[in-house]
């Protein structure tokens, strides 16, 4: 009984008693770490040289693996030369043919833009000069009538006559042909454009006599109207002719009807010889300069025609 509670009571540990197990578990883990030392301190010397001279020689190999290989060139037989130029040479004949067949599709579709254009142009001038013509041909009568008017002026009581005046007022005879598509042709450098030879001389021709003779008798034309009408402002009250505006301005579809319904006398109210002998005059310059501007008419509309005529032959347009 004594015996097992010897056995049984047991002294207190002391603090080394607790601090063992620390010291025996930091003690093995000094003995793992050092273990690769002590291995490494266990081979011999020799066989470490060779173990350190087998990885030099392997990473030797592996560095030589990105080497590029030394390539031999040898030189190409002259034909193969001559081959590789004559291919260069097609390639760039066939692109230059290539882009001028664009150009002439390209040049050709712009082309008959134009004429079709420079046709319908055309066909408009036609229809203005003999417009002109027949407005010439109604105002000339009339125009003798004002200058006896303007000449016995006692006879029909100091008044202008609307029946023939207001007519004359009414009717415009000028035409000025805008010339647009040629313009824009000789502009912008696509008269070129005009294949046909025939019809690029025409096109000039027609242009040069607008602009020249054709232009220079309109002008003087005009002057002599606007020089009758000045002498209407001057010597005549325009009572009536007032009237017959608001009259005009007034009707229900709204157009001047003046010189076809609505006529209109002007009463002179300066009755001087001098000053109407002026107004007479200025009748029969303004006939005159009718008679130099129907001549150009009939001359205009030939060339016109003469160059539509040509455009026809040379193009097909039909009814384009």
């Amino acid at each position: 009984m004594s015996e097992k509670k010897k056995s049984e009571v047991r002294k207190p540990e002391s603090p080394e008693d607790f601090l063992k197990p620390e010291v025996r578990s930091q003690n093995s883990e000094e003995k793992n770490t050092s273990a690769p030392d002590s291995y490494r301190d266990d081979i011999p010397n020799s066989e470490l040289q060779e173990l350190q001279t087998a990885t030099s020689k392997l990473q030797t190999e592996t560095m030589e693996v990105h080497h590029h290989p030394q390539l031999e060139h040898k030189s190409k037989p002259w034909k193969e030369y001559l081959l590789e130029g004559f291919m260069i040479f097609v390639a760039v004949t066939m692109g230059f043919f290539a882009e001028s067949l664009r150009e002439y599709i390209n040049d050709h579709s712009k082309e008959r833009e134009y004429i079709i254009a420079l046709k319908a142009e055309l066909k408009g001038d036609t229809v203005a000069y003999n417009k002109s013509m027949a407005d010439i041909f109604v105002l000339r009568p009339l125009i003798d009538s004002l200058f006896e008017n303007a000449t016995y002026p006692a006879r029909y009581g100091y008044k202008l006559e609307g029946k023939w005046n207001s007519v004359i007022n009414d009717k415009s005879i000028l035409y000025a042909p805008a010339l647009a598509i040629i313009q824009q042709l000789k502009s912008s450098g696509n008269l070129r454009l005009v294949d046909k030879k025939d019809v690029g001389i025409k096109i000039v021709q027609y242009e040069t006599f607008i602009e020249g003779e054709y232009k220079r008798i309109y002008a003087n034309t005009n002057e002599s109207i606007s020089k009758l009408y000045a002498f209407e402002d001057e010597l005549c009250d325009y009572t009536e002719f007032n009237r017959s505006i608001n009259k005009a301005l007034l009707s229900k579809d709204g157009s001047n009807q003046m010189g076809v319904t609505f006529f209109y006398d002007m009463p002179l109210k300066v009755r001087d010889a001098v000053k109407l002998n002026q107004l007479a005059n200025s009748a029969v310059n303004y006939n005159g300069w009718n008679v130099a501007y129907i001549h150009v008419l009939k001359k205009a509309k030939a060339q016109a025609v003469d160059l539509l005529q040509a455009i026809e032959k040379e193009y097909n347009l039909g009814d384009e």
